[in-house]
């Protein structure tokens, strides 16, 4: 165990194409405006400056839509996160509160989009606002029904204890209820899969348990390479993975995948860097180039505030603490010790408090077995009638193709009027 606990709280969530060729008009059909939108989510995570830019264009688009709008913004704002403009993402996430409040707005169509605004919210520190949006977005999904959006609000819970409460072992716990419940899901593979792997290795990466968290990853990336749009989390893997060798004493082989890693966030995804600048300055730490490390961990720090991205301050704060101690500067132990205090998440209020506990009452009632079982029987049972509803439909479509193909045929052999007449 280290002197100051490195690897607590990053952000787990990532909660992920060529730009348009013309600008295109309401008038043109709702179809390419939706196809031109439905590409910009993708884009996030694998080339986050291509999916501003396509939002941006879309959103300059005279009468957008407001579906698509909303769509829009949402991209564009989990677009600007990623590039690490947190003050602009803001923006967005305001914008984004502001259209979701649209009188006459059917909720339930846009649980996606509230479910990411809350993370953002969450993420941003604005605990109030993100659960309130998350307690109503599980009480909807109980009430259809739906599976994956209880996993997903296990998911924000999860992130709350391990963001807010810090409370890495809290988080597990709810992290492996919502991996059980995504069992019962008879679905291909989705994004979501990853993820919710992918914070299980971390959050168990966090608490030390190297080959627990080794496995995490395992599954998130054969999930994750069966899937497109995951390259971001992909080389966080490598990342998180890099860091699991240097624990183990590989530091050499840990330190030729980080500056690979590196290359590749410096070109596609800024803000990842951090966590692979604190990892680059660990090693640098037990190498005994304390005076590295320290500029290593300076630059983790200063993109972080350029960004303005609280998650994991305190952590990179202590690791600047522990550097001061091994290059004997008290005076900067002490500076960072100090700042890294004042970084801690700011206490619950009385009604987040109350909120998340209604939450985790509610999510350990809907995860009794009973409950599942009748779960995973009425999802199996949507999932064979929609089957049985596209089978027959291709037949139906067989059928009247078989029937129109007759008619023609006999069409071209019945003799004209002229010819029965002679």
């Amino acid at each position: 165990m280290h002197l100051f606990r490195v690897l607590r709280r990053l952000s787990p969530y990532l909660l992920l194409v060529p730009a348009l060729a013309g600008p295109a008009c309401a008038d043109d059909g709702d179809a390419r405006l939706k196809d031109e939108v439905a590409r910009c989510r993708p884009l996030v995570y694998d080339a986050p400056r291509d999916a501003l830019a396509l939002a941006d264009r879309l959103l300059a688009l005279p009468a957008l839509p407001l579906a698509m709008k909303i769509d829009a913004v949402s991209c564009r704002s989990a677009a600007l996160h990623q590039l690490g403009r947190n003050e602009d993402s803001r923006r967005a996430v305001a914008q984004l509160q502001s259209l979701l409040r649209t009188p006459g707005l059917p909720l339930r169509q846009y649980q996606q989009v509230q479910r990411r605004t809350a993370f953002l919210l969450l993420r941003d520190g604005r605990v109030d606002e993100g659960l309130e949006i998350l307690e109503a977005v599980q009480e909807r999904s109980i009430a259809d029904g739906d599976i994956g959006g209880q996993i997903l609000a296990l998911g924000h819970i999860a992130l709350v204890h391990a963001e807010q409460l810090d409370d890495p072992e809290g988080a597990l716990h709810y992290q492996r209820q919502a991996l059980a419940l995504s069992g019962h899901l008879p679905r291909p593979p989705r994004p979501q899969d990853v993820t919710l792997n992918y914070n299980h290795g971390y959050t168990l990466l966090q608490l030390e348990r190297y080959g627990e968290a080794g496995r995490a990853f395992d599954r998130a990336e054969n999930i994750a390479r069966r899937l497109s749009g995951q390259e971001v989390l992909l080389h966080r893997m490598r990342s998180d993975r890099a860091e699991i060798l240097r624990a183990r004493g590989q530091r050499e082989a840990a330190k030729v995948e980080l500056l690979a890693v590196l290359r590749w966030q410096e070109r596609h995804n800024p803000l990842s860097r951090v966590t692979t600048l604190q990892h680059l300055a660990r090693i640098a730490l037990e190498e005994g180039a304390p005076q590295q490390a320290r500029v290593l961990a300076e630059q983790a720090v200063a993109i972080a505030e350029a960004g303005r991205f609280p998650s994991g301050q305190r952590d990179r704060l202590e690791l600047l603490a522990e550097i001061g101690l091994a290059l004997g500067d008290a005076a900067l132990v002490r500076d960072y010790l100090r700042r890294a205090r004042l970084a801690g998440p700011p206490a619950l209020s009385a009604a987040s408090l109350a909120r998340l506990a209604r939450m985790q009452a509610r999510a350990a009632q809907m995860l009794g077995p009973d409950r599942v079982n009748a779960l995973q029987e009425a999802n199996r049972d949507r999932l064979l009638r929609n089957v049985a509803l596209a089978a027959a439909a291709v037949l139906l479509l067989g059928v009247a193709g078989l029937y129109l193909h007759a008619r023609r045929l006999g069409a071209g052999r019945a003799p004209s009027p002229r010819q029965r007449n002679e």
